[in-house]
């Protein structure tokens, strides 16, 4: 049986476009080129982000699910909305504040899975369809970051606390008539520590646009699922299922809409710190790029401890795409966030034969895997060099959906007989992202940059599903599902690009004539 269902979106990546291509344009218009003898353009105006704000929001998220009593393992993606309410104040350029947010939400996965035996040794079948949502949930955080103008990049950090619902539909018969039915669900609240970061523009002195995107633990929790059950067409009341369920990684994005509420005024004892002459990198900005990547995977649950090395094996292959983002510099000091999206064909694989002992068989096995596409979502911070050169550093969180696929064929010694396996799984895995680079300032509104970046992944699971095939005098077939694949690794990628900033990098705008 294969199973289909679309990976988690791009969550990083929106957090730059949805701010490059809104307000940002207003900034670029107003540094064109300006008709014969007209006037010096006038500074734009300063905001003071000190105060109580209120708004509302909008976004995507989803994550992996992992049941492991069970071996379900699959992504659950949806959209979240609903409200905000905090205070900031500015000290400088310094701002910081508390943040309560309130979401409904819909971010729900699902895995049908039939597995069982169809031939001459028929076992039966087991139908089962896990299924989880979260249906809400509330924050409260800390921010701070930096601001100039119109600009305001923040990072923050705080506690979630989250309400889902798991339940589980499974059907047995077996071949001896046996049959079992049950369905059975329950809710689950857990409370889960939350970092972010974002960026927030000021449309006046009350209105603001802002893009975020949040990193969720939920970590593992035991949840009780009760509801109806058969036994031979027999009900069996009060029937339980114990589940430990782990959610290490849900990802949202997030825009929306602030007011400030009250008089705002720029503080006038500690005005915001001007950016040093030369270049100003402060506003937003979007880009391509593309570079090459490589590391070592690592699916321990397929190695043979009569053959070192297996189950471990090389990753490579090039990467392009897109990244944008926000920066604000205050003084010589720049800090930003970004968001990344490429495709890549980074993928690996091993051979290699074995003997199994217990069945006094010679095993030939095929491991494979395949990164589709690997998003970045990062704050950086940095200084600049001279008049048109910014080196900095990065860290945040990678995401990456990949295929890994397995086929083995065991030949026995003592009967002519072949057993093979050729399953496939796909899973979204997240993993921590830090870095290093430089930009360089070309003049007007473009730069290049060159980066180097390490991501550590997190040990995923997935669900292998595929076909069972014994070829011999007593022949069968079966689909399969083993959930027990755990896979770990790590990346390095090299990248170069080129940036558009919607704000022109020249150190002062002044009137052409």
């Amino acid at each position: 049986m294969t199973i289909t269902r679309r990976s988690v979106s791009a969550l990083p990546f929106v957090l730059a476009f949805g701010l490059a291509f809104g307000p940002a344009l207003i900034d670029a218009a107003s540094a064109a080129d300006i008709p014969v003898k007209a006037p010096a353009l006038a500074a734009a105006p300063i905001v003071d982000w000190s105060g109580v704000y209120a708004g509302v929001h909008a976004g995507y998220g989803g994550g992996m699910t992992d049941w492991n009593n069970e071996g379900f393992n699959y992504p659950a993606a949806g959209f979240l909305g609903g409200g905000q309410i905090g205070i900031n104040k500015q000290i400088a350029s310094l701002v910081f504040g508390l943040e309560l947010e309130g979401s409904w939400a819909s971010i729900s996965g699902t895995q049908p899975l039939t597995t069982g035996s169809m031939g001459f040794f028929f076992l039966g079948t087991l139908d089962d369809k896990p299924k989880s949502r979260l249906d809400g949930m509330v924050t409260l955080a800390g921010r701070a970051g930096l601001a100039a103008d119109r600009w305001f990049v923040f990072a923050k950090g705080g506690l979630a606390g989250v309400w889902q619902t798991h339940s589980l539909d499974r059907t047995l018969n077996d071949a001896f008539g046996f049959t079992m039915t049950n369905n059975v669900s329950g809710r689950d609240f857990r409370i889960a520590p939350l970092i972010g970061l974002g960026a927030e523009y000021a449309l006046d002195a009350h209105w603001s646009l802002k893009a975020e995107y949040d990193y969720l633990h939920l970590s593992t929790k035991t949840v009780p699922l009760s509801g109806a059950a058969t036994f031979n067409g027999v009900p069996a009341p009060g029937f339980v299922l114990n589940e430990t369920i782990t959610q290490d990684a849900i990802h949202l994005i997030k825009v929306g809409a602030n007011y400030r509420l009250g008089p705002v005024a720029v503080d006038p004892v500690y005005p915001p710190v001007k950016a040093v002459p030369g270049t100003n990198w402060t506003g937003a900005f979007l880009g391509v790029q593309g570079g090459y990547g490589f590391g070592r995977l690592d699916r321990s649950t397929f190695a043979d401890p009569t053959v070192p090395g297996s189950g471990t094996y090389d990753m490579k292959g090039w990467l392009g795409g897109v990244d944008g983002g926000v920066n604000v510099q205050s003084g010589a000091f720049v800090f930003g966030v970004e968001g990344e999206w490429m495709w890549t064909g980074i993928r690996g694989g091993q051979n290699f034969t074995g003997f199994d002992p217990g069945f006094n068989g010679n095993v030939a096995t095929s491991l494979t895997s395949t990164i589709d596409w690997l998003a970045i979502a990062s704050a950086k911070a940095g200084f600049v060099v001279g008049d048109r050169l910014l080196v900095y550093g990065k860290g945040g969180v990678a995401i990456a959906s990949e295929r890994h696929s397995n086929n083995s064929v065991e030949t026995f010694q003592a009967q002519p007989d072949v057993f093979s396996i050729a399953t496939t799984g796909r899973a979204v895995h997240t993993g921590v992202a830090i870095g290093a680079g430089a930009e360089y300032a070309l003049g007007g509104n473009w730069s290049i940059k060159g980066e180097y970046d390490y991501i550590k992944m997190l040990p995923q699971r997935h669900t292998a599903t595929g076909v069972l095939t014994l070829a011999g005098p007593f022949p069968d077939q079966g689909n399969i599902a083993p959930g027990f694949d755990q896979v770990r690794q790590d990346l390095h990628l090299f990248k170069l690009g080129v940036n558009y900033h919607f704000n022109p990098l020249s150190g002062a705008v002044t009137a052409r004539y």
